[in-house]
C-alpha cells in the first residue's frame, strides 16, 4: 500500500508506539504490510503470542516476570522488524502461487502440541479405514521421537497435500510449532484447523480459515467423541480424488 509519509518517518513513528502501546503497534505495522507480505505473516504471530500471554497473566498462569520476559521479547522482535522494512515491504506483490494439485493418494500431516498426543491417537484410529484402503497418507509430527523433531516434521510438509492443525491451547503455549502453523500460512499452504477444544485464537489467522469438525464446532462439544472423529472423518473424503 501507498506509504503516508517517508518510510524513515513512519518507522520512527512505529517505533514509538511500540515504545507506548505493544498491541497496537503490532496491529498498526501488520496495517501497512501488503497481505501477501512475509513480514506481515511475522506480525499475526506476534499479535497471537501478545494475545496468549496478555490472557496467561490474566487467569494466573503465569508470573508477573515471566510475563514481562516475553512481552519484552516481542517488543524486540517487532522492533528488529520495523527496523529492517524497506520500500519493497509495502509495494504489493504478485499472486502467490497456485496451490499443487491434490495427489492421487493426498498427504496429510498432522500439527499438534505433544501434550495433545491422546487427541492425535483418537483422530488417527478413525482416520484407519482411509489408511488401510490406501485413499490417504498421514505423517504425525511428535512421531519421530528425539532431537530435529521440527526439521523432520517440515520435510514432511514439504510435499503434503494438507495440513491438519489441532486447536487446543497447548499449540499457542508452544512457539515451535505456532511458528511452523503461520510459516505455513505464509506459503499458502492447505491448512485445516481441527478444533479439539474452545480455544480463543482470534488475530492468529486460523480463525479465518474453514474448521472441523463442521459448523465451527469443536469435538469438546460433542455428546460421543467418536461422533465428533466421525464428522471430521466424513469431512475430510469430501476433498479425497475421486
Amino acid at each position: 500500500m501507498p506509504l503516508p509519509k517517508p518510510l524513515a518517518e513512519l518507522k520512527k513513528d512505529l517505533e514509538e508506539q511500540i515504545g507506548s502501546d505493544l498491541a497496537a503497534a503490532v496491529k498498526t505495522t501488520q496495517g501497512f504490510l501488503s497481505d501477501n507480505q512475509d513480514k506481515r505473516s511475522q506480525t499475526i504471530l506476534l499479535e497471537g503470542r501478545l494475545s496468549q500471554i496478555v490472557r496467561d497473566m490474566g487467569t494466573g498462569i503465569i508470573k508477573t516476570e515471566d510475563y514481562q520476559l516475553e512481552v519484552a521479547r516481542i517488543r524486540k522482535a517487532l522492533l528488529d522488524l520495523v527496523g529492517g522494512l524497506d520500500e519493497s515491504d509495502f509495494t504489493p506483490g504478485s499472486p502467490g502461487p497456485a496451490s499443487a494439485p491434490v495427489a492421487a493418494v493426498p498427504k496429510f500431516v498432522i500439527i499438534y502440541d505433544q501434550a495433545d498426543e491422546q487427541h492425535a491417537t483418537m483422530l488417527n484410529r478413525h482416520l484407519n479405514v482411509l489408511k488401510i484402503t490406501k485413499k490417504i497418507r498421514v505423517y504425525n509430527v511428535n512421531e519421530t521421537l528425539g532431537e530435529g523433531l521440527i526439521d523432520r516434521a517440515k520435510q514432511e510438509m514439504e510435499d503434503a497435500d494438507y495440513l491438519l492443525v489441532l486447536i487446543t491451547v497447548n499449540l499457542f503455549n508452544s512457539p515451535d510449532w505456532f511458528e511452523l502453523v503461520y510459516n505455513a500460512m505464509g506459503e499458502g499452504r492447505r491448512i485445516i484447523p481441527v478444533r479439539i477444544e474452545k480455544a480463543d485464537f482470534e488475530g492468529t489467522g486460523l480463525e479465518k480459515l474453514k474448521s472441523l469438525p463442521s459448523m465451527n464446532r469443536a469435538v469438546s462439544e460433542f455428546g460421543s467423541k467418536d461422533d465428533a472423529y466421525m464428522d471430521i472423518v466424513t469431512e475430510l473424503r469430501k476433498l479425497l480424488p475421486r
